[in-house]
């Protein structure tokens, strides 16, 4: 029996499990913030080693642990390795929920719950193929590790990040990521982001004497409606990523919302958070917000950089300061080995044509494809994510799982005879 062969037969016995272990793992709070990921990632820790995987518990922050899993193959060959994050988005009013979102219900085929579509369900995939790829370890030459990270909805620094910089082993040969895809598209990028934070003051004073003094607030809004005026130049992607996606954007569109890929080849800016003024009738001393653009790939950050300074300098009440942790597009070459791989075993499982496409959102995949290894990302479609009501499809999951399994192995026996 080929180590193929042995993966199909084991993912047709106990394949469905893996709709049991995301129900698992819903049912376990990874709220972030707070970012306490002691439980689920030692739920994750003792699944491993209960089925026989070498595991370990990385924390260099004592309440945001890591779980890293490993499998060694009986021969040299290559090193892929799966990520995904433990943490989820805040619930919010719960009152605002049909289901519990820590209840891990399964309705009519779906799975509810907080972190179902970001990312539980991609991640049990993963978890899961881990395991089933361990029984075959005897077939398989190189080596499989799986990274279940914390402190990724906040960006971070003690998961994926840390792991890297003090793990470089785990850099690997090649990145699989269960972040929310859709069973038709392969996804190889996502879209650079970037922060930052505006100051406007003003003079203050007395209501009654708006006309005659600065506004800081007032200062802010004009400076905002600048900054939302996008120059085109940083909507001109490169003519193949153009491509690739006007390939998908029928598809694309249907499965995100109408206008997804123009949103997708085109610059954005968002104002996530303002915040000014003392009272209703006194003139704001000071006004500060937050910003995020969104640039496609291939779109340099100078560019962006270069105008936002253009800008600045013609509102001279306001500061405009960048983060620090600004996250560039990289994406893997639609023909590398790792994404045709992916793409035909998208395929044979789907039954249907399935895409290569960059994300609007962004994942931890990025990290590995800035140090030049190939990454892709594949998971169930997702629903309500970050809404109440969160949920997905149960069955895309049994696909996810054969998606991801066969890949890892596919790649791992691909580049091991070359």
């Amino acid at each position: 029996m080929t180590s193929e062969e042995g993966l199909k037969k084991i993912i047709a016995e106990e394949g469905e499990a893996v709709i049991s272990l995301c129900q698992d793992l819903v049912r376990i709070p990874s709220e972030d913030p707070p970012g306490d990921t002691r439980e689920i990632a030692g739920f994750i820790h003792d699944f491993f080693r209960k089925a026989g995987v070498d595991c370990k518990i990385i924390s260099p922050h004592p309440e945001k642990p890591s779980v890293v899993a490993t499998v060694q193959g009986t021969s040299p060959g290559p090193h892929v390795v799966f990520n995904g994050h433990i943490d989820t988005f805040r619930v919010g009013d719960k009152a605002m929920w049909s289901h519990n979102p820590f209840g891990g219900e399964l309705v009519d085929g779906l799975l509810y719950g907080r972190g179902a579509s970001d990312m539980k369900g991609g991640l049990a995939a993963s978890i899961y193929s881990v395991v089933m790829l361990n029984k075959l370890k005897e077939l398989i030459p190189g080596r499989i590790s799986a990274t279940c990270v914390s402190d990724e909805e906040v960006f971070g620094p003690w998961g994926t990040r840390y792991l890297l910089e003090n793990m470089p082993e785990l850099r690997g040969d090649a990145l699989i990521n269960g972040e929310p895809s859709s069973l038709e598209n392969v996804r190889i990028g996502e879209k650079g982001q970037y922060w930052y934070h505006l100051t406007s003051r003003g003079e203050g004073g007395h209501g009654a004497y708006a006309s005659l003094r600065l506004s800081a607030i007032k200062s802010m809004v004009e400076l905002l409606e600048s900054l939302s005026d996008l120059p085109p130049e940083l909507s001109r992607t490169p003519a193949p990523i153009v491509n690739i996606m006007e390939e998908a954007r029928e598809n694309f569109d249907s499965l995100l919302c109408k206008g997804a890929t123009d949103a997708a080849l085109a610059a954005s800016m968002n104002v996530g958070v303002i915040q000014g003024g003392l009272s209703v009738n006194m003139i704001p001393e000071l006004c500060a917000a937050e910003v995020d653009f969104r640039l496609p790939p291939g779109v340099s950050p100078s560019v962006l950089n270069e105008w936002i300074a253009e800008v600045g300098a013609k509102h001279p009440a306001c500061t405009i300061q960048a983060y620090d942790n600004h996250q560039d597009a990289h994406l893997t070459d639609p023909s590398d080995p790792l994404v045709q791989i992916a793409r035909v075993a998208a395929e044979e499982v789907s039954g249907q044509k399935v895409f290569t496409t960059f994300s609007l959102g962004g994942t931890e995949a990025r990290f590995w494809r800035k140090l030049g290894v190939p990454a892709i990302t594949y998971g169930p479609n997702h629903h309500n994510m970050g809404s109440p009501d969160e949920y997905i499809v149960a069955e895309e999951l049994l696909q996810v799982l054969q998606v991801q399994s066969l890949t890892a192995l596919r790649f791992l026996c691909h580049s091991g005879q070359q």
